[in-house]
C-alpha cells in the first residue's frame, strides 16, 4: 500500500509496512538496534494500538483513516543543544503539508499541529545521544487524516476540516516530499527554520491563555529559546519567564 517515495532524497527511500503493529517507534528502535536501517527508513502502519505521545500520553488513531509512522534519522550534524531545532523541523513539515490544503494551520509548542484550533498531529521524537552529537532520532508521527469522530472535542483532522475525503497512500507521499525538503533546510538553513517556526507559532505576539502554577492567566509568546523552551510574558509577572514541560500549560477552549 505505501511505497517508496521517488522524489525525495533521504526521507521514505526505504518504506517498512506492518498492518497492524504496537508502536511504530517501538518498531523502529528494533530496527536500529539491530544496525539493519538506511537514513530515512519510514515504518508505517494503518493499525498502532499502542501508540505513544508527549509526557507518557497515548496517541489513538481510527485504524485505516489516519497516518501513524516513524522516520529513522542519523542528524550528527546536529549538536545536541540544538536538538530541537529538529522537533521544529518536523513541525514546520507537517504543517506546510496541511496548509496546502487549508489555511489555519498552526505549530502549538512544542510540536503539535492545529488546524483552526484543533490538534491534527502529534510528534514523539526520540534522540539517542553519543558525546555531544544525535546518534540517530526517531520521529514518530500521527497525522489526523480522515477520522471523522474523535473521543475529544480538543481533535480534528484534514478531512473533517475541508469536507473531503483523501486516499493515504497519496498524502504519505505528499508528505514525505515536505518531510524531506525541510530536512535538507535543516542542513544548511537553520536560521530560517527558527525564524519560521516562530512565524507560524501559535500566541506568538498575541494574547493567550495559559495554566500557570494552577490559575489561568493571559500571556504571550515571545520566543522559543534554542534549547526548546517556550519564553513567555504572563500578565501577572514583570519579567518574560521560560518554561519547559510540564511547567506551563494551554488553555484548552
Amino acid at each position: 500500500m505505501y511505497n517508496s517515495t521517488p522524489n525525495t532524497l533521504i526521507i521514505g527511500k526505504k518504506v517498512i509496512y506492518l498492518p497492524t503493529c504496537h508502536s511504530t517507534n517501538d518498531i523502529a528502535a528494533e530496527i536500529v538496534h539491530a544496525g539493519l536501517f538506511a537514513e530515512g527508513t519510514i515504518v508505517i502502519t494503518d493499525n498502532q494500538v499502542k501508540g505513544r505521545g508527549q509526557r507518557g500520553t497515548t496517541w489513538l488513531a481510527n485504524a485505516s483513516e489516519n497516518l501513524t509512522f516513524s522516520v529513522i534519522l542519523t542528524p550528527g550534524f546536529l549538536p545536541v543543544n540544538d536538538q530541537f531545532l529538529l522537533s521544529q523541523t518536523v513541525a514546520l513539515a507537517i504543517r506546510a503539508y496541511l496548509a496546502s490544503y487549508i489555511t489555519g494551520a498552526e505549530v502549538k509548542w512544542p510540536n503539535d499541529i492545529y488546524l483552526n484550533g484543533r490538534k491534527a498531529c502529534g510528534i514523539l521524537i526520540e534522540n539517542t545521544i553519543q558525546g555531544n552529537r544525535i546518534a540517530h532520532s526517531i520521529i514518530g508521527m500521527g497525522v489526523n487524516i480522515n477520522q471523522l469522530a474523535f473521543e475529544n472535542n480538543y481533535a480534528t483532522s484534514l478531512g473533517k476540516e475541508t469536507g473531503r475525503r483523501y486516499i493515504l497512500s497519496e498524502e504519505f507521499q505528499k508528505l514525505a516530499g515536505f518531510l524531506d525538503a525541510y530536512y535538507l533546510k535543516l542542513h544548511s538553513q537553520a536560521h530560517v527554520i527558527r525564524e519560521e517556526y516562530l512565524q507560524n507559532l501559535f500566541g506568538y505576539n498575541e494574547e493567550v491563555k495559559f495554566v500557570y502554577q494552577g490559575n489561568a492567566v493571559n500571556g504571550t509568546v515571545t520566543g522559543v529559546t534554542p534549547q526548546g523552551k517556550i519564553c513567555v510574558k504572563l500578565a501577572t509577572e514583570n519579567e518574560i519567564l521560560e518554561f519547559g514541560l510540564k511547567e506551563i500549560e494551554w488553555v484548552k477552549e
